[in-house]
């Protein structure tokens, strides 16, 4: 009886501890893309930042808990130019190319933050989210990568938009992204308003472009 007590004993103990770090692990996944608009609105202090092709910052580490400078060679800046060496005729056209662009982006950079290793969506890697980034880590940097092309004339169709939110816990978990207007189409989640969705795959594959309209509603890559 004792030596079946002692087993009870240990396994309460031990259903306590998983318990705790499955109460742990949630929390962590469940705070990512959730600081909206406290961790959005404290980025904007790196913005005052000089944004060049060979200086700009990246955030990783979930809510840009870290945030960290780098910068294209000439020769990958090049290489980002020749991607709109052939100017798009229409919106999708530029759609396609942006797309490019920024996976290529994400794997220039990548190597030089410790991003290369970012997996899709919010996961943990050994418990740690060092060189992962959650939506607002890929919000901010997309916005970034979205600037540059837009400051240096390789975009000419679209705008940059302002980051979109979409969720609040009751209706569906939060997320944020960076997003762009179709040229002379400012209404936000109407008619030419597109999120550039990074967050939904791993670090250089290319985001979603997709209406602000209905990835408000909650669309994923797995409803296409």
């Amino acid at each position: 009886m004792i030596i079946i007590w002692v087993m009870m004993m240990v396994v309460r103990r031990n259903k306590t501890r998983l318990r705790r770090f499955f109460v742990l692990s949630t929390l962590l996944v469940l705070s990512s893309c959730a600081g909206y608009p406290p961790e959005m609105a404290s980025l904007k202090q790196h913005h005052n930042d000089l944004i060049v092709p060979d200086d700009f910052g990246v955030c990783k580490g979930y809510g840009c808990r870290y945030y960290i400078k780098a910068g294209l060679s000439d020769e990958e800046w090049h290489n980002i130019v020749e991607i709109f060496e052939n100017s798009a005729k229409n919106f999708d056209e530029e759609k396609v190319l942006i797309k490019r662009a920024i996976g290529l982006f994400e794997q220039f950079i990548g190597p030089k933050t410790g991003t290369d290793t970012d997996n899709a969506g919010a996961q943990l890697i050994g418990f740690s989210t060092h060189d992962q980034m959650d939506c607002i880590d890929e919000a901010f940097n997309t916005t970034t990568y979205l600037y540059l092309l837009r400051k240096f004339g390789l975009i000419k169709l679209h705008t940059l938009g302002k980051p979109l939110h979409r969720g609040n816990y009751i209706n569906r978990w939060p997320h944020n992204t960076a997003t762009i207007h179709e040229m002379g189409k400012q209404d936000i989640l109407g008619d030419g308003h597109y999120v550039v969705d990074s967050w939904f795959h791993a670090n250089g594959v290319p985001p979603e472009i997709i209406p602000a309209a209905l990835w408000s509603k909650g669309w994923s890559p797995d409803q296409k």
